[in-house]
């Protein structure tokens, strides 16, 4: 196996904690932990993906990516205040 795949593989994983952790009430969508992870698995997806050439998995990730990534910024910028 090569280390992109086991990137894929591992961003895939860290997307399912967070959806799963969500459905069954072990993680909140709004905090810290669900965003950062979702942030995390979009930019290994996002890097896999242009690795692989997928372009509308790229835009799917990078939008993922950003929105979340948003979010767990804002919780840092709140925390500095």
């Amino acid at each position: 196996m090569e280390s992109i795949e086991i990137l894929g593989i591992g961003s895939a994983l860290l997307a399912l904690i967070a959806f799963v952790g969500n459905q069954y009430g072990r993680m909140k969508a709004s905090s810290f932990w669900y965003d950062a992870l979702n942030f995390l698995s979009a930019a290994g997806l996002f890097v896999y993906a242009y690795a692989e050439h997928v372009v509308p998995f790229m835009i799917t990730n990078s939008v993922w990516a950003f929105v979340s990534g948003m979010d767990v910024l804002r919780y840092f910028l709140k925390r500095r205040k």
